[in-house]
């Protein structure tokens, strides 16, 4: 008996396999800007029965607050008060990241039909990691073009860290979900990098996703079959009217409620000991100079 047939069937099936993963990846329709910092584009959304609100409008201000409301929460507690909350909160978007994608997301809302959304990666570069104990390396190639992955590792030392999450606007609310953090690719071609989707979600591992000011953020009964655990629902039209005083402006992580409190403890404490020090030079300055005084005792007779 012949194994053509066979063999040929295993091709056939090794083939469709390679395309219906390829389908089921966002299509690349509009690029709207791509560089060694990162690209924005429009891109086909993988559910064509979904129809968002698209072409809109929001101004570069607004988004800019909705960037920098992102943040990740480490461990998986309960949500809370982000405010009265011990465990410590990263800001996502840093303010150079802000200035770059806030033009280019609304750029791309404008631009985006209703069957698209808007994409987006931020790409940070770094110093040639080679140690085992650096954590895994990914290829962004590795989906959309096979085979690419293997020689992108060839002679290349440098590595770049890609942040990236798709947007799409849906009844009045922004729809922000974050597909990756702070990614670990080998680092190719800035623009070809910058220029692949994320297809690994990293980074997110234990942490959650959470929006300052809470208030701007829709309840879950806003979250659609789209929607992730990484996904954010904003309302973009209260945000717009909030004072600037509830975003979160600080880039580094913030430091915990009590670890405020002990270091206001510790000066607290220290301050303390410094009057106390004083008061007992002040009186052992006071007993020597009356001691001074004193006239010597005579003898009794």
């Amino acid at each position: 008996m012949s194994h053509r047939p066979q063999l040929a069937l295993l091709l056939l099936a090794g083939m469709t396999l390679v395309v219906s993963a390829c389908a089921s990846k966002p299509d690349l329709d509009i690029t709207i800007h791509k560089s060694e910092r990162g690209a924005v584009f429009v891109e086909r959304i993988p559910d064509r029965s979904f129809q968002a609100t698209h072409p809109m409008t929001v101004s570069s201000d607004t988004m800019a607050r909705v960037l920098r409301g992102v943040i990740l929460k480490d461990g998986r507690g309960g949500v809370g008060n982000l405010a009265l909350d011990k465990t410590e909160t990263i800001r996502v978007f840093g303010d150079d990241d802000v200035e770059y994608l806030a033009p280019l997301l609304v750029e791309g809302l404008t631009r985006a039909a209703s069957d698209q959304q808007v994409g987006f990666h931020i790409v940070k570069h770094g110093t040639p990691a080679r140690s085992p104990s650096a954590g895994t390396v990914f290829c962004l190639s590795d989906v959309r073009f096979p085979g690419v992955c293997e020689s992108e590792q060839v002679g290349r030392g440098a590595s770049v860290e890609a942040t990236g999450g798709s947007l799409y606007s849906y009844e009045r609310s922004l729809y922000l979900t974050l597909t990756g953090y702070r990614q670990r690719t080998e680092r190719t071609d800035a623009n070809t990098i910058a220029d692949r989707p994320l297809f690994n979600p990293t980074g997110l591992a234990n942490r959650t996703v959470h929006f300052i000011p809470e208030s701007a953020k829709r309840p879950d009964s806003y979250r659609t079959a789209h929607s992730t655990d990484t996904t954010l629902v904003i309302d973009y039209s209260q945000l717009a009217t909030m004072p600037t005083g509830s975003d979160m402006r600080s880039t580094a992580v913030q430091p915990s409620k009590s670890a405020k409190e002990d270091s206001a403890q510790r000066d607290a404490d220290l301050d303390e000991l410094r009057k106390e020090l004083k008061e007992i030079k002040k009186k052992l300055t006071e007993q020597e100079t009356e001691r001074t005084r004193q006239p010597p005792s005579t003898s009794p007779k």
